[in-house]
């Protein structure tokens, strides 16, 4: 009997995991929100659960997405489980190619004529004062 007892106890306090899926995803990242440990991320089908879409998720490891930023493409692990999904095993693929231009050069500025303008309160000013 006592060890019947022991036995109910022990089972009452076991709570079942919550089933966990692994979805492998290719993604790419459109934010990242360090401090809320978010990843926004825009990725193709993932078959079996959603279609294409832009989705903001928890990072499991958010050391892993601390040299992240937008246009960067990832790999990761969508670990979802009871409808919450979070991004583990992030890995970077590919960063976006960000030539800088050089600007063109500024054209001449030309001078503005000289016109006296007079307010309100008869001070003449000069329309290149303004």
């Amino acid at each position: 009997m006592l060890a019947a007892g022991i036995l109910i106890s022990v089972l009452a306090g076991c709570e079942a995991k919550p089933e966990e899926k692994h979805y492998p995803i290719q993604a790419v990242v459109i934010a990242v929100e360090l401090p809320k440990k978010l990843i926004t991320v825009k990725h193709g089908d993932i078959p079996g659960l959603m279609p294409a879409m832009t989705m903001s998720y928890v990072i499991a490891v958010p050391k892993d997405a601390e040299s992240l930023g937008p246009g960067d493409e990832i790999s990761a692990d969508l670990v979802v489980s009871k409808s919450k999904g979070r991004l583990e095993k992030i890995v970077l693929l590919e960063k976006p190619n960000r030539i800088q231009r050089p600007l063109p050069p500024r054209k001449a500025r030309r001078k503005l004529p000289e016109v006296l303008l007079r307010g309100r309160a008869a001070r003449a000013t000069l329309f290149t004062e303004i």
